[in-house]
Order: structure tokens, then sequence, then C-alpha cells
């Protein structure tokens, strides 16, 4: 503001000089004609003077302020576009744990589904296995009166007991005191082998007990209660 008025007032003054020295007619015409000329310019340069400056510091100042903003808006992209790697990186490793996370479920879905399928199928096979075995048991029951020779005539197992009965035959038990008693021991015996041999059993269709019976249906042996020994009857 102050040069523009300092301008002013040196254009007029320079106008003044330009002015006194035009009417001056004393000086010589050329002279005069060249003081003229140049205090003109010195007046127009004092009134274009400080508004030139004026607009040369606006266009300065309007230069800075664009590099400023260009530099502030470079600036931005630039952190713009550092959040956005940053985010990406975030996502990318949010993605690859969310990847990992999926792929050790299904892992560990698809073991757990093969477990359940090998104990299906292990269980499966351990029920039929067991089956045959008591199938087996039930025709082996049907050969022992020709395997002891007649000296059992019988041998059922009743599911209900879980009981295996063996009828000893007359013949057999044509004898007194001792020998009565291995006699029926070696029964009790037999029973016993021929369970262990087929067993296992399933779990509805257990031999929990042996008993030793005559033909008319007296018990002589059976199985103790806790250990399942030899028990003969005939000691109590």
């Amino acid at each position: 503001m102050g040069e523009k008025i300092l301008g002013l007032v040196l254009t007029i003054v320079f106008g003044y000089i330009t002015y006194r020295l035009y009417k001056n007619n004393s000086m010589k015409k050329g002279v005069r004609l060249g003081l003229t000329i140049f205090t003109s310019i010195l007046t127009v340069a004092s009134l274009v003077g400080p508004y030139m400056e004026s607009s040369n510091k606006a266009t300065d100042s309007s230069t800075v302020s664009k590099a400023d903003s260009h530099a502030s808006s470079k600036k931005a992209s630039s952190n713009i576009e550092k959040e956005k790697e940053k985010e990406s990186r975030s996502e990318s490793k949010s993605s690859a744990a969310k990847v990992k996370s999926e792929s050790k479920s299904q892992s560990a879905s698809s073991s757990k589904s093969e477990s359940q399928s090998e104990s299906k199928l292990v269980e499966s096979t351990k029920n039929k296995n067991e089956q045959k075995n008591f199938e087996k048991f039930q025709q082996d029951l049907g050969d022992v009166p020709s395997t002891t020779k007649g000296s059992i005539t019988s041998a059922n197992y009743d599911q209900t007991s879980e009981t295996l009965k063996l009828t000893l035959s007359d013949e057999a038990l044509d004898l007194q005191g001792a020998q009565l008693k291995e006699v029926v021991r070696s029964a009790w015996n037999a029973g016993n082998s021929l369970v262990d041999s087929d067993k296992p059993f399933p779990d509805d269709k257990q031999v929990v007990s042996i008993i030793i019976q005559d033909s008319a249906g007296n018990q002589l042996a059976h199985s103790s209660a806790f250990l399942h020994e030899f028990k003969y009857d005939a000691d109590k």
C-alpha cells in the first residue's frame, strides 16, 4: 500500500516537472524535448511501477501457493497410496490367515471324518466277527456228543441266563466219590475250553456260567459267581 502512495506522489512530481519543461520556452528546443521525454518516462514508471511490483508479488505468491498446494496434494496423494498399500497388505495377511484357518479346519474336519469312518468300519468288522464266532460256537455245541464220545449227551446255551448247560450220560455218572467229581470236572473243563476257543462273542450273547447236570436235570457242578471257577455242588 505504501509503495502505491509513493508512486502516486512521484507521478505527480514528475508530471509537474514535465509540464513545466513543456511550458519553458527559454530552453533550447532540443534540450527541452529531451528532458520532457525523460520526465515523462519517469512519470509513467512511477505510476505503473508499484502496480507491476504488486502484480509480480501476487504472481509469485500465486506461484508459491500453487507449488505449496501441489506439494500438499502430492503429499496427501502419497499418504493415501501408503494407506491403501497398508490396507492391501493387511487384507492380504487377513485373507492368507483366513485361507490357512479354513484349510486347517477342513483338514481337521477331514481327519475327524476319516477317523469316524475308520472307527465305524472297525466296529462293524468287530461285530461281524463276534457274530460269526457265536454261530460257530452253536455248531460246536451240536458236535459235543460226538467229540466226547457220548459222555456228554447234550450241550445247550441259554441266552437269558447266559449259561452253558452240559448234560452227562448215566454211564459217565456210574461212579462214586472222588472219581465222580473228576468226571464232572472234566466235563466242566471241556465246556470252558469250548467257550474259550470260539470267543469273543457279541455283548448280548456272553457265557457267564457253565452248569454240569445229569439226565434228570440235577445240578452237579457250576461256575463260581466271581472267579468263574469250577464249583462241585456235592462239596457244599
